[in-house]
């Protein structure tokens, strides 16, 4: 693991804050994760909910400029269905809860100002069952609900917020992109804390207690979070003379452990298992687990896990072990073997060799193969899109009206899945059909505008139509997704030099380009604060 010198930065007051669960891997990111700065006791004054929202905002602008926060509609619905389902047991709002994935193999999850909520893709690949991924996110939503969070930035009266955005992004991007992190560390370099940076053996345990009582009225089997805990204290044990002193110190303590145990057991044993481990999830965890191979001989070391299971990662369903070798398939390259192996997963299924019981194909299964079904009829053309030839329905041949055909009742079937509404538009594109995909598009973006996806393909669709105050526009409005305000307004600007004397399309950019504009200085003022 590479090391960063966070002696001068004021990282090292915030690493502790991303990794605010105790659910942490002994392989996460300990260097500078020495005097760390206290967040306080309840007592203590509290960041308003305003502000820490806006303050979880930056962090996650910064954290996905970077790249950082993995896209991947599938795995991310999956993480915030669960969450959501969390949130609403703890009787609070999923508006104010945001979930995200990032592509690690390190067993953690986090939550951050705002109720933004981290999964590492090493924690789904960790837990063996829904109940003990569950748990974790239910601990994570007990520090948000108790307002451990707010409650530590409320005491940094002399701290720039803004500059502690920076910070906290930084040590969450510093995992995979060094030298961006330094960057970013950098932007913030300058001020000294000295108290330690981690939630206090109560709030760790007042986390537990409620994110237990949430598990447990959530329909979750409790048993969960005992089984995981303790899994998280034995592998702590391994690096018991080597440890970094985050592990050494951080609150997974004996009694804890002793306490879950005690609720777990005072509660019924007939409602234990309420909720056993769905399809859906043995099919999220082996795509989590192919995310994190990056090299060939990963790939290929994990092709052979999937031919062969590996028992001590508890992979048995053979659905989802063919599955996994699709995506690994396609990840190397090898797309006809790939398409090949998501058709017999669902044959597998619709077979009844699924350890899971369920009568309906699973999304995932029907996706893959629709994906892969795709890459080898309708390989990515590789001219510029504005290059490329606009065509409609007549012009298509019987395997290309097929593959439409297909893409369309996958579309009909799972009308409200996000994944596969960008998959059909995306379908069109390589199609030729860009006026449709166009026109469908446009429909998506009036629901969907936080999503920056759908603009980026209508920028696309536009830019083939020969569009370019389209375009432009498309362009502004994904920044904007991203809370990318300054590129926005540079977007905007430039769509209205191609608009001319469309006076309508004029009108429309205007507004959107003053929308931008006042969140840029809405921004602006925050970043004030504190200073």
């Amino acid at each position: 693991m590479m090391r960063l010198d966070f002696r001068k930065s004021v990282a090292s007051v915030l690493c502790s804050t991303l990794l605010l669960s105790s659910m942490l891997s002994p392989i996460a990111h300990a260097d500078g994760l020495n005097n760390l700065p206290s967040l306080g006791d309840a007592g203590g004054a509290e960041l308003s909910v305003q502000d820490e929202r806006r303050l979880g905002a930056l962090i996650m602008k910064d954290y996905r400029a970077f790249g950082a926060v993995n896209t991947d509609l599938e795995i991310t619905a999956y993480i915030s269905r669960l969450g959501n389902k969390i949130v609403q047991a703890a009787s609070e709002s999923p508006s104010n809860f945001e979930f995200f994935l990032v592509t690690d193999k390190s067993v953690n999850a986090f939550a951050m100002p705002g109720g933004y909520i981290g999964v590492h893709t090493g924690l789904i690949a960790a837990s063996q069952t829904e109940s003990e991924l569950a748990s974790v996110l239910a601990h994570e939503v007990g520090h948000v609900t108790q307002r451990h969070i707010a409650r530590r930035f409320g005491q940094q009266k002399q701290t720039s917020l803004v500059a502690t955005a920076a910070m906290i992004a930084a040590l969450l991007v510093a995992g995979s992109n060094p030298q961006a992190a330094s960057g970013l560390m950098a932007a913030g370099a300058g001020y000294s804390i000295d108290q330690q940076l981690s939630f206090s053996r109560d709030a760790e345990r007042e986390a537990d207690r409620v994110g237990f009582l949430t598990l447990q009225q959530a329909g979750f089997d409790t048993q969960g979070m005992v089984d995981f805990f303790g899994r998280l204290q034995t592998a702590s044990r391994l690096y018991e003379n080597n440890a970094p002193s985050y592990l050494r110190t951080h609150p997974l303590t004996t009694e804890r452990i002793a306490d879950i145990r005690n609720r777990a057991g005072l509660e019924s044993s007939s409602n234990r298992n309420q909720n056993q481990s769905s399809l859906e999830f043995e099919l999220i965890r082996v795509k989590s687990i192919v995310f994190a191979e990056r090299s060939n001989q990963q790939l290929a070391d994990r092709l052979r896990t999937f031919e062969s299971p590996n028992e001590q990662e508890g992979i048995k369903d053979p659905v989802a072990l063919t599955y996994g070798r699709s995506l690994v398939l396609n990840s190397m390259g090898r797309k006809q073997e790939a398409l090949a192996a998501s058709e017999k997963a669902i044959e597998l299924f619709k077979s009844g060799q699924s350890v899971v019981k369920k009568t309906e194909v699973p999304l995932l299964l029907q996706s893959q193969r629709m994906r892969m079904a795709m890459d080898v009829s309708l390989p990515l053309a590789s001219a510029p899109m504005d290059r490329r030839p606009v065509r409609d329905r007549s012009a298509l041949n019987a395997q290309e009206k097929a593959t439409l055909g297909q893409l369309t009742a996958l579309r009909n079937e799972f009308k409200s899945e996000m994944s596969v509404r960008l998959m059909y538009a995306e379908g069109l594109q390589r199609l030729g059909l860009f006026a449709e995909s166009d026109a469908y598009l446009k429909e998506l973006s009036q629901a969907y505008r936080s999503v920056p996806e759908v603009f980026d393909l209508l920028a696309q669709s536009a830019l083939a139509l020969r569009k370019p105050a389209e375009h432009h526009m498309a362009l502004a409005q994904s920044y904007n997704a991203r809370q990318a305000y300054l590129p926005a307004i540079e977007q905007a600007e430039i769509a209205k030099r191609y608009a001319k004397d469309n006076y309508y399309l004029l009108a429309e950019i205007d507004a959107k380009q003053r929308e931008y504009k006042r969140k840029a200085d809405a921004e602006r003022e925050f970043a004030k604060f504190g200073n």
